[in-house]
């Protein structure tokens, strides 16, 4: 019985860091899109 509750801690745990890394991920993805908007829009003005 011990093994299965280290092994649902395991698990969650791993699920926990997936979802954390893929929240900083998307956080990283948002920034570059807002800069990639920002040159753009300077980009169009300057036209």
């Amino acid at each position: 019985m011990a093994f299965m509750v280290a092994a649902y801690l395991v698990i969650w745990l791993a699920v926990f860091v997936f979802l954390i890394s893929m929240v900083r991920r998307q956080s990283n993805l948002q920034r570059e899109i807002s800069a990639l908007r920002e040159v753009s829009q300077e980009r169009e003005s300057a036209k």
